[in-house]
This record gives structure tokens, sequence and C-alpha cells, in this order.
């Protein structure tokens, strides 16, 4: 509408000028003229010196006008192509912000200022609307309200970041907001500043990235590598306790090498190697803490009617995890563990035969899980063969040693009957 209602003043302004440039030449030449004639009559000596005063005065003032429509014309001509000038600038700027607009609008990239003084937005991209899922309206209402879509875990840091920006001027922070339906997202925000001509930060320009993607990858790989690493710090851990427990096949060591290495594998509190000794008895083979060592006096032996849950388990031969033993049925309190309050039962079984039960406890609710229980089965395979390793071995030295004795007592009796039979040939032949 300015541009249109300037045409009309222009093609008024130029007919004016046109007009006042033909007055003041219709004028000069008149003044010419009347000076002309006075001079030419008054050397004929036909006017007096008052005519000739008046010619010169009109004259002059004829030059002044003439003079000063000229600069005005001047003026005139340097004004209009100031407007133009300023048109063009206008409609340069105006053609730069539509295409910053433009640009702004079509990022992926949440773009906002920020006035350094007072921390308030100015400006937003359509982006923040996609990104943050608040309407930009609500910066016009509250230019402040972006506050509200940092996460309230990071937004004392985030804000207590964006103000030592406002005096240093650099800003580069990965934080969560949080979306209006309560869903968490991953900006990373890198902010610069806009000074005036003294030096000061006058606006802090922000370009913020959703990440939330790259962040859930990272953490995704994070949670492999860890995975990847337990795994193998759990194969190399069961590589360890299996080679150990073949290198040595007495039972002591057996049983003492299963529960060493269950301990680096297992954060439980105690735990006990218990062996079958009849269909309804099983004995305490091995314990972690020694009774030695704690001065608690454990019984050798359980009788396996008295504890339902470890009857089922040996008709069952299936693994047990109870994360509390005050919630369970079957749980009867064990002597000298009234404190028990997780705990995990595993069956030990060899060439399909039960051999015993391994038993872990926990002083806390839930101290004992179900992956606890995972590696628990795992080393109870290998640790069954070496029990089963270990009795073998320990027959074969009763029989050993029981086959030395008697080779010894047959070597004994062959030279008794040696001695005999010489001491009877002896006797023959002096009788002869």
């Amino acid at each position: 509408m300015e541009r249109v209602d300037r045409l009309p003043r222009e093609l008024f302004g130029s007919h004016a000028l046109q007009v006042g440039r033909w007055t003041s030449s219709v004028l000069f030449c008149f003044a010419l003229l009347i000076l002309t004639s006075t001079l030419l009559t008054y050397r004929l000596q036909t006017v007096d010196l008052s005519s000739l005063l008046l010619g010169i005065a009109l004259a002059t003032f004829s030059l002044v006008v003439f003079l000063l429509s000229r600069s005005l014309l001047q003026l005139r001509d340097e004004q209009r192509q100031a407007a133009h000038a300023l048109d063009a600038k206008k409609a340069s700027l105006l053609a730069s912000e539509e295409r910053f607009r433009q640009m702004a609008d079509n990022i992926h990239e949440v773009f906002w200022m920020i006035d350094a003084q007072t921390r308030k937005t100015l400006y937003a991209n359509a982006a923040y609307e996609t990104i943050t899922g608040r309407p930009l309206a609500t910066l016009k209402t509250d230019p402040l309200s972006y506050e509200e879509v940092i996460h309230p875990e990071d937004r004392t840091h985030v804000l207590f970041r964006l103000e030592r920006a406002m005096r240093i001027g650099r800003f580069d922070e990965r934080f969560r907001i949080v979306l209006p339906n309560g869903e968490p997202r991953w900006l990373w925000v890198r902010g610069f500043p806009l000074r005036d001509i003294h030096g000061n930060i006058q606006l802090l320009v922000n370009t913020g990235l959703d990440i939330t993607r790259q962040k859930e990858a990272e953490e995704e790989i994070s949670r492999s590598l860890s995975l990847a690493e337990s795994a193998w710090a759990e194969s190399d851990a069961m590589r360890k306790a299996t080679l150990a427990l073949t290198q040595d096949l007495r039972m002591d060591n057996v049983l003492d090498t299963l529960l060493r290495s269950l301990r680096d594998l297992v954060p439980f509190d105690s735990a006990n190697i218990l062996l079958l000794e009849a269909d309804s008895r099983l004995f305490i083979a091995r314990e972690f803490p020694h009774r030695e060592c704690t001065g608690q006096k454990y019984p050798l032996d359980l009788e396996i009617g008295d504890y339902p849950i470890i009857s089922r388990i040996l008709r069952s031969l299936q693994s047990v995890v109870v994360s509390d033993t005050q919630q369970d049925l079957e749980w009867r309190i064990f002597k000298n563990h009234p404190h028990l309050r997780s705990w995990i039962c595993v069956p030990l079984i060899a060439s399909q035969r039960t051999l015993g039960l391994l038993s872990l406890n926990h002083g806390l609710p839930g101290g004992l899980s179900s992956e606890h229980l995972r590696i628990a089965e795992l080393l109870a395979i290998p640790a069954a063969a070496a029990i089963q390793s270990a009795r073998l071995y320990e027959r074969a030295e009763i029989f050993s040693e029981e086959l030395e004795k008697r080779l010894a007592d047959l070597r004994t009796a062959q030279n008794a009957l040696a001695s005999v039979a010489k001491t009877a040939d002896h006797g023959a032949k002096r009788f002869n």
C-alpha cells in the first residue's frame, strides 16, 4: 500500500518541478528584457535613476528565483534518488527476510533467538512445534515458556549453562526435553552470540537438533558392549572354574573350587553344598563362610522331609530362585539362618544321577535373581561332573589301597610259603 501511494506523489512532484522550471525561466527572461530596455532608455535619457534601480532589483530577484529553483530541483532529484535507493534496500531487506523465513521454516533443526538481557524468545522457526510438540503461539504469549520444555532433571543445569552463555557467548549442550504426552527426547543445542558495536552480547542465536535416535543407538551400542563384556567375563570365569574343577580330583579341592568360583560370579552372602547321604537325608559337604570363621554350629545333615521346597526340587530336579522367602508358602527357616531372605537352589546331576544340591543364600529380598540362577546352573554342570569324578577317584584310591594291602598280604604269604618249603626241603635232606 505504501508503494502504491508513493506513485501519484512522485508524478505530482515531477509536474510541479517542470512548472517551477518553466516559471523561473519566464521570469528570468522577463527580468532581462526589462533590464535591457531600462538600460537602453537610460542611455537615451528617457527614464530616471529610480526606474533603472527598479529594473536592476527585478532582474536580481528573477536571478535569485532562478537559482533557488535550480537548487530545489537538484535537491528534489537527490531526494528522489535517495527514496528509490531506500525502496530498493527495503525491497532487498524484505526479500532477504522472506528467504530467511523460508529457509528457517524448511530446516529440521529448531532455530530461535533469545534476548541476552531478558532471556526472552524473540523468534523461533516452525521446527519448534515439530520437535517440542508445542505451538509457537506459546512463545508469543510467554517468551520464557521454553524453559518448561526442558526435562526437570536437566533443567537446572541447562539454565545455568544458558545464563553463562549470555556472558561468554558459547552454548553447546545435549539434554532432554519432554513432550506434552510425557515422552522424552534428546536435543543437541548450540548457540552463538550477536554483539553490538561495543562488543556487548545482544542476542544469542541457537540451533537445536533432535538426536533422540542417535542417543538411543548409542545407548543400544553401549548396552551391547556391556553385554558382550559381561558375556566374555562370564565365559572366561566359567572356563577357569571348569579348568580348576578338573585339575585336582580330590573332593575337598573340588568343593572349595566350586564355592570360590561361584563367589566370583554371584554376590551371595552364604552358600552350601549338600550331598545325598540317603534317599531321605542330605549332609553338608561344604559351606561358605566356614564354621571355624563364623563360630556358628551348623547341623551336619538335614532331613529332606522337614523342608517341602527341598523335597519338591529333588522330585522335579528343577532349579528354584526365591526372591523373598517370607512370601513363599513352602519355605521353612533353616537352622542358624533366620535372616535368609532370598535363596537359590540348583540340583547337582551327573550321568542322570542326582548327587546333591547347591544352595546360595542372601540376606536381602531380591538379592539373588534369575540371572544369578542361570550362572549357578551353568557352573553346576561341570561341578557335578567334577564331584562324580572326585567320588570315583576316592573309590579308586580306596580300591588301590585295598589292592596294595592284599598284594602285600599275598607277598607275605608267598614269602611264608617259600620259607616253609625251604625248611621242608632242608629237613628232607637231613633225613635222607
